[in-house]
C-alpha cells in the first residue's frame, strides 16, 4: 500500500487528523509532510498536528489533540451538556496546576486531589471525541465560583439540570462534600426537588 493511501485510511479512521509522530508511524518523513499539504490532502492547523482539508475545523478537538490534559470545564462545558443556551465567548478549559497550555482560553488550575473528578468523554459541537467535566462538577464548580456566573445563568443551568432525566443527585452531593459545599448544594437540591 503507498504511503498517499495509508494517509487517507489513517484520516478516515482518526477524526480526519494526524500528528507529525503518526506519520513518520505511516513511514512519512518530516521532508515529505509538504508534498501532502501542496496535494491539498492535509493542512496545518498547529504545531505539529495537521488535519484533512475535507473537514471542518474543530477547534474543541484541536486543543485536546495539542494537549491531552485540557478538559473543557465551567460555561464550555454547561454549554456542551446543553444545560445553557448561552454560547460562551471564550473556551473554558481545566488543567492541573503544574501544566501549561498556550492560547486565548480562559484557563483554570486545579490541583491534582481534584482534576480527575468527573471527567466524562462526549462530542464537541462538531462530532469529535472530547473529555468535559459531568453536569454534576460543572454544577459544583459553577456554585463554587460564584463570581464567574451571574445568577440568571446560575438559575437556568440548576432548573435545566433538575429537570433533566439525566441528573445524578447523589452524585452531585457526593461532589459537593469533596469541594466543600454540601450544605449549599444540600438546601438547592431540597428546594428544588419541591417543585
Amino acid at each position: 500500500m503507498n504511503n498517499e493511501k495509508r494517509l487517507v485510511e489513517f484520516l478516515e479512521t482518526s477524526h480526519g487528523y494526524i500528528t507529525t509522530a503518526e506519520l513518520l508511524r505511516l513511514n512519512i518523513y518530516k521532508s515529505q509532510i509538504q508534498f501532502y499539504i501542496d496535494k491539498s490532502i492535509i493542512e496545518k492547523v498547529s504545531h505539529g498536528l495537521y488535519m484533512d482539508t475535507k473537514i471542518l475545523k474543530d477547534e474543541y478537538f484541536i486543543l485536546q489533540k495539542k494537549y491531552p490534559l485540557v478538559v473543557f470545564s465551567y460555561n464550555t462545558a454547561l454549554h456542551i451538556l446543553n444545560l445553557t443556551t448561552k454560547t460562551p465567548s471564550e473556551i473554558d478549559i481545566t488543567i492541573p496546576r503544574n501544566k501549561r497550555v498556550r492560547g486565548n482560553y480562559n484557563i483554570h488550575y486545579v490541583s491534582d486531589k481534584y482534576y480527575d473528578i468527573g471527567i466524562i468523554e462526549t462530542l464537541s459541537p462538531n462530532g469529535n471525541p472530547v473529555k468535559i467535566y459531568n453536569a454534576e462538577r460543572c454544577i459544583c464548580d459553577m456554585l463554587r465560583t460564584e463570581g464567574e456566573f451571574d445568577l440568571e445563568l446560575q438559575n437556568r443551568v440548576l432548573d435545566y439540570y433538575f429537570h433533566s432525566k439525566d441528573k445524578d443527585l447523589d452524585k452531585l452531593l457526593e461532589y459537593a462534600e469533596i469541594f466543600n459545599i454540601y450544605e449549599k448544594v444540600n438546601t438547592i437540591v431540597e428546594v428544588m426537588m419541591k417543585w
